[in-house]
């Protein structure tokens, strides 16, 4: 089923099992957290403009903007171990009162479990006028310093960020080791496509859709309090 109209009016429950913080700031960027009712057209309209290159390597589809609000509802707001953020480049001016600067992409985590202590980092979609600038950079180690800095910090304190990425997508491989993640391995079968997306091919017997591996890298707690930290904040001072 595709939504017609954003799945909740402003104000948006997040439904998050996680602590979201409603700001997360540097000199350039602002992440806050994905409101559809502020921050869905503008995003959209920005993505639909390049958007066969922009969803190559994503497992998922957006043809339409309710297919996008379909997958803000179903796959984010309805799993409490999900988030989405509105990545804001400050040094643009905005249109919207609401918004501090451009929305420049979205970035979030999945899979989050408060037990384990860990999350996954993802979606990361730059857009494309902001890639190759400061923008990516400072989006995905403002999310590392909250999850894996400890709360006297004003972190969570978590032990464990995982970075998943197609195996063909080498410039999001190699943003996450700029940011000082690990690779650990190949996950074999780990999505089914969307019909008609490039993909390995499966036996008609199991379903449609082609398959997708994903290459596993990681940034655990004793690689961030053994430099990776520092990594990362020299990485986002970069201009």
């Amino acid at each position: 089923m595709v939504t017609t109209t954003p799945p909740c009016p402003y104000p948006y429950d997040l439904n998050s099992s996680i602590p979201v913080p409603p700001l997360l700031e540097t000199e350039r960027v602002q992440l806050v957290p994905f409101n559809p009712a502020i921050h869905g057209e503008p995003f959209y309209t920005a993505f639909a403009k390049d958007q066969a290159v922009l969803e190559k390597y994503l497992p998922g589809s957006w043809p339409t903007f309710d297919s996008f609000l379909w997958f803000l509802e179903s796959f984010v707001r309805q799993d409490t171990g999900s988030v989405l953020f509105a990545i804001i480049d400050k040094t643009k001016p905005s249109d919207d009162t609401r918004i501090a600067g451009r929305i420049a992409g979205a970035i979030g985590w999945l899979h989050g479990s408060p037990q384990n202590l860990s999350l996954e980092i993802g979606p990361v979609i730059i857009l494309t006028e902001f890639q190759r600038t400061f923008v990516s950079a400072n989006a995905i180690g403002l999310l590392l310093k909250y999850v894996l800095d400890v709360p006297s910090e004003g972190g969570l304190g978590f032990r464990r960020v995982t970075w998943s990425a197609n195996p063909f997508n080498v410039a999001s491989i190699a943003a996450a080791e700029k940011m000082g993640f690990v690779k650990e391995g190949v996950m074999r079968w780990t999505w089914v496509l969307p019909v008609g997306k490039e993909g390995k091919p499966v036996s008609e017997k199991r379903g449609e859709g082609n398959g997708r591996d994903s290459v596993m890298l990681s940034v655990c707690w004793d690689d961030w309090v053994s430099g990776v930290r520092e990594v990362v904040t020299k990485r986002m001072e970069r201009i």
